[in-house]
């Protein structure tokens, strides 16, 4: 995992508490040796881990991002971060998720390697510190949108807006959750919701998944990894492959002791599996003209924030508006509507109002400012 000098990737440490210093030092001098380095002085590094939780975070950051604009830089937070250039890993730390964000950073740093020496074939010398470079100083942002677009399009697919009078067209925006690992894990989540203990086992997958739905967590072993997670979420779902048992708390207990599990949110899990699942599409049977009701505000602080995923819950709890609707009110790509709809669907948090009767009368101009400012004020309680 060097770069491509053949040197282990200088890391500076910003803002860390003592605790979580020792933790990027054991990470370092365990998984990480000979692939990354600390190093105490900033100007030395090629890329840089910040500690988002510390006191005075955000001036520290400012200052940062000041003086090191394109520094590739990893995020520590309790609470998602959604920062442009930057990788994201949640605290409390864990080894591998923080292994695979410095290795994102490492591609990003051999990206920047091969384009500096393709620009700059005569200069050798600074292809070891490619961030130092001046006449490329907005290469690394160029990178991480491209990666953050592809990211995109992996949650809401590429699909422009359907014409409306084409059946092919209709067709292509749905799919059957029931076919794949979505609608497996979402019957699975309905099941565990009905029980007054325990929690739900699914057997089957390359390691023990356990579904506790009122704490609101799922336990997995490492092996389910994003990637291999993704892959699993596009691929039709096999016939009797996987399978659904109830576990008692004394069950659950002898897995966590057989097994080496890690949890995390069980609606993180489901939403961003949705996301990969739908890619911009919506469950088959989803009426395109009937109001959509949003039951509740989702949880953006920690669930993966599709384009334009905050304006829409916004309109929709303003007032319910149809898929379609949103996207020509609101003027936005339908992939995005129908990427943000079946997530929430997966969840539970939205459904199509199914009732004959439908919402008919239109807004005056002073409603619909009236409308925009609500939706407005909402935005900014969210910054």
């Amino acid at each position: 995992m060097k770069n491509q000098n053949g040197k282990p990737i200088s890391i500076a440490a910003v803002g860390m508490d003592p605790k979580t210093r020792r933790i990027l030092e054991m990470v370092f001098r365990g998984p990480g040796k000979d692939d990354y380095v600390l190093v105490e002085q900033i100007q030395l590094a090629q890329a840089c881990i910040f500690d988002l939780d510390s006191l005075d975070a955000v001036h520290c950051w400012q200052d940062y991002r000041t003086q090191y604009p394109q520094m590739p830089t990893i995020i520590l937070s309790l609470h998602h971060k959604d920062i442009a250039g930057t990788v994201y890993v949640k605290k409390p730390i864990e080894v591998h998720l923080l292994l695979t964000a410095l290795s994102k950073i490492r591609k990003l740093l051999d990206k920047l390697a091969i384009s500096i020496t393709a620009n700059n074939p005569t200069d050798k010398k600074n292809t070891a510190n490619p961030i130092s470079v001046p006449t490329d100083t907005k290469l690394a942002t160029e990178i991480a949108v491209e990666e953050e677009e592809e990211l995109i399009h992996q949650f809401c697919g590429y699909n422009q807006d359907i014409n409306l009078t084409s059946s092919p067209e209709i067709e292509k925006i749905y799919y059957n959750p029931e076919q794949y690992l979505q609608g497996f894990f979402e019957k699975a989540f309905t099941a565990g919701q009905r029980l007054e203990e325990g929690g739900i086992l699914i057997e089957g997958l390359y390691t023990p998944v356990i579904l506790l739905p009122r704490q609101n967590q799922l336990l997995c072993g490492c092996e389910l990894g994003s990637s291999k997670l993704r892959t699993m979420t596009l691929l039709p779902l096999a016939k009797n492959r996987l399978h659904l048992a109830n576990l008692s708390d004394a069950e659950i207990i002898h897995y966590l002791s057989v097994y080496q599990l890690g949890g995390q949110p069980l609606e993180n899990f489901l939403w961003q599996v949705a996301l990969w699942t739908a890619r911009g599409r919506i469950p088959k049977g989803t009426d395109l003209h009937k109001d959509v009701i949003l039951l509740h505000w989702p949880n953006f602080t920690r669930l993966v924030v599709t384009p334009h995923a905050l304006k829409i819950s916004a309109f929709w709890t303003a007032q319910p508006h149809s898929l379609l609707e949103t996207a020509n009110i609101l003027n936005i790509p339908q992939r995005y509507v129908f990427a943000f709809y079946s997530a929430a669907h997966a969840l539970k948090l939205a459904f199509v109002d199914r009732r004959a009767t439908q919402r008919t009368a239109k807004l005056t101009p002073n409603e619909k400012r009236g409308l925009f400012q609500r939706i407005l004020a909402r935005l900014r309680n969210q910054e």
